[in-house]
């Protein structure tokens, strides 16, 4: 097998951001850029759930991120991924929805739950998730 062969049978990762109004813990909002990635199929591979979507906002401008330096709550999702050296492959989602915010924990439930069609991933279902909270960064 060639070289160029080899590199077509190992799955592309592609991405697209969205943007998401994202309820920081002061209750301020803001808008901020959620990465979603897609293998050479179009399967998706970040778990983007419904609870997500319906915090998307239409918008043209590219760069959206309006925490500044700030990190925003995410959950840290590891799925199996047996063509990538470490033999697994994490992906951020942002959690848009305040602590005590009944949406939020619905959301953690629905990336707990989300199923890929994908064949990068195996399982096709988180093996792990970690919850980050907001971090300030003057």
């Amino acid at each position: 097998m060639s070289s160029v062969d080899k590199i077509k049978t190992l799955k592309t990762v592609r991405g697209k951001d969205i943007k998401l109004r994202y309820t920081q813990d002061n209750l301020e909002d803001a808008l901020i850029n959620q990465r979603q990635y897609f293998d050479e199929d179009g399967n998706q591979l970040t778990p983007i759930t419904p609870l997500l979507l319906a915090r998307q906002v239409p918008t043209n401008n590219p760069t959206i991120d309006r925490l500044g330096k700030s990190e925003p709550r995410y959950i840290s999702a590891c799925f199996g991924s047996p063509t990538n050296l470490s033999g697994q492959s994490e992906y951020k989602v942002l959690i848009p929805y305040a602590p005590g915010d009944a949406n939020q924990t619905e959301q953690i439930k629905e990336i707990r739950d989300y199923v890929s069609a994908s064949s990068f991933l195996v399982p096709q279902s988180p093996l792990a998730l970690t919850y980050q909270g907001e971090n300030y960064i003057p």
